[in-house]
């Protein structure tokens, strides 16, 4: 965990020329403190969180694209799919025509033949 404390005196805020800071640093926060108009404006930031929102935003994005590439596989594995049943309908038809065709043809010879 990081802290950090700044005293300011009032004067110092008030003398503070416009768009000059205190900053301070302690190990990963950050604080800086400024005047703008009649407001003091405080703003302070943690290096940690900030990896830690980083790492989160990377996980997120590499499950985003993980899941966009299956999508695609899926896709493609459908397409495929779809592609090969007409040929395999195609050559089911056509191997039944012929097992038809040749029963047939035999049952009209032996029939007159005998």
């Amino acid at each position: 965990m990081s802290q950090l404390e700044m005293e300011i005196p009032m004067d110092s805020l008030r003398s503070l020329p416009e768009g000059a800071s205190f900053k301070k640093k302690s190990g990963q926060a950050n604080a800086s403190v400024f005047t703008q108009g009649n407001n003091v404006v405080v703003v302070a930031t943690c290096d940690s969180l900030q990896r830690e929102i980083d790492y989160y935003w990377e996980l997120y994005y590499s499950a985003l694209e993980e899941l966009e590439d299956l999508r695609e596989i899926s896709e493609e594995r459908e397409e495929k799919e779809c592609r090969h049943t007409p040929l395999i309908t195609t050559i089911l038809a056509l191997t039944a025509g012929i097992i038809a065709g040749t029963a047939a043809t035999l049952i009209i010879k032996t029939i007159r033949n005998g």
